[in-house]
């Protein structure tokens, strides 16, 4: 189980946005949630369509015949006019399909599950979205600290050897290799401040809330073994179960197919009343009946088979998706795993750099306050800092991001944010 805090920092806002808030709003307010939701209310008819599929038709006809005849005789002439109304009510029912009906009932189950993954699918890729747009925003945020940081380092040294070198002490060589890194600084700083913006537009689409005040501490399960994964994801993995519900799927079809060939049963009942004339007086008729009708597939050219036939193959394909889906699947989990443990031992090699270098950059000012180091060696050692605080936030997000993309291939992404669905 993963655990989500926040953690109140020192700033202007008076809230910290933490990553469970913001895959909250990304479930709410995102358009494709909305989309999916409408599918599923789709999708749903077909389960309640074929549920009434045992319940009796009912039909009322109401008819309304003028008759008009002329009749000579030899010594009458007459024209007889009539009216009649008839109201006709039929009740008919199946009473014996075969348990077509009911297979019918448990494929549109079926069909309905299957939207229920599909959308559980998109919440989860928008899920995977909303964290690496965080993550994104956080690490942007930290490199631009420590871009900032090396550019005002750089800063001081341009402005100390142009001073150096219009007092003649600095090299025409050491004022152009400081222009040099100079201009490097202000190139990553332009990046660090482009990154920033674009990940905190793409943030706000795709969560629908401004990337402010973002929370950095996000503490996750680091047990993880790696057998359990790959049986979990055996039997939750969404990709997988919409496999085996198509193998399902195929399966009642066959059987309907199969059972389409054998006898049905109608029972229909005919309730009806006649007023003979409504211009003259005429006859009321009222009857009743009762019928039963068995309809008995003789030949339909052998189209059941061929569909039995179809049906079969289909089966057969989607059981052998399904292996090889779990063969890659396999094995996209272990390369997913074997780049997250490799990201954690990135994380600590690099925070054991950025150390070393700190260290070795509090020596060297040391050393350029009593002359024994340049501004050059401070400027290069500023640098070795900004890339080593730069390659431990990217190896940190990787790390987080893997961590989410393996709760994603297990199954269970949605079931951390659960609460959150509608």
């Amino acid at each position: 189980m993963i655990i989500f805090l926040i953690v109140f920092l020192n700033s202007s806002y008076s809230y910290s946005l933490n990553i469970d808030e913001a895959i909250k709003s990304t479930i709410e307010n995102n358009a494709k949630v909305k989309l999916a939701l409408e599918k599923l209310e789709e999708s749903k008819e077909l389960v309640i369509y074929s549920s009434r599929e045992n319940l009796p038709s009912i039909t009322g006809t109401v008819t309304g015949t003028y008759e008009s005849a002329d009749t000579d005789t030899a010594s009458t002439s007459t024209t007889p006019e009539t009216f009649t109304d008839s109201y006709k009510l039929v009740i008919s029912k199946n009473i014996y399909d075969a348990g077509v009906n009911k297979l019918e009932i448990e494929r549109s189950k079926i069909l309905y599950n299957n939207e229920l993954v599909n959308f559980e699918s998109t919440i989860e890729n928008l899920i995977l979205d909303a964290i690496e747009g965080y993550l994104t925003v956080i690490n942007y945020e930290k490199s631009l600290e420590a871009t900032k940081k090396n550019y005002d380092a750089v800063l001081k040294a341009i402005e100390e050897i142009k001073t150096k070198f219009d007092l003649g002490s600095a090299t025409l060589y050491e004022l152009q290799e400081s222009e040099a890194s100079f201009a490097i600084a202000k190139t990553n700083l332009f990046a660090a401040e482009q990154n920033l913006l674009i990940s905190k537009k793409t943030f706000n689409r795709i969560v629908g809330l401004n990337a402010v005040n973002l929370d950095d501490y996000i503490e996750i399960n680091y047990d993880i073994d790696l057998e359990d994964l790959t049986n979990n994801a055996f039997n939750n993995n969404l990709n997988l179960l919409l496999l085996e519900n198509e193998i399902l799927n195929k399966e009642i079809l066959i059987l309907k197919e199969k059972k389409s060939k054998k006898a049905n049963i109608d029972i229909s009942g005919t309730a009806l009343y006649s007023d003979g004339s409504r211009l003259e007086r005429g006859t009321n008729t009222t009857s009743g009946s009762i019928g039963l009708t068995i309809t008995v597939p003789l030949y339909n050219k052998g189209q059941d088979d061929s569909d039995i036939r179809k049906y079969q193959s289909q089966k057969l394909q989607a059981e052998i998706q399904l292996q090889d889906q779990k063969d890659d699947l396999s094995i996209l989990i272990s390369n997913t795993y074997k780049n997250f443990k490799i990201n954690e031992s990135q994380m600590q090699a690099n925070l054991s750099i950025i150390e070393s270098i700190e260290t070795s950059l509090s020596s060297l000012k040391e050393e350029y306050t009593i002359g024994t180091k340049t501004i050059t060696d401070l400027v290069e050692e500023e640098e070795k800092l900004l890339n080593a605080n730069v390659n431990y936030l990217n190896s940190k997000k990787e790390y987080l991001l893997n961590y989410f993309k393996l709760k994603s291939l297990e199954g269970s992404l949605v079931n951390i944010f659960e609460e959150y669905l509608p």
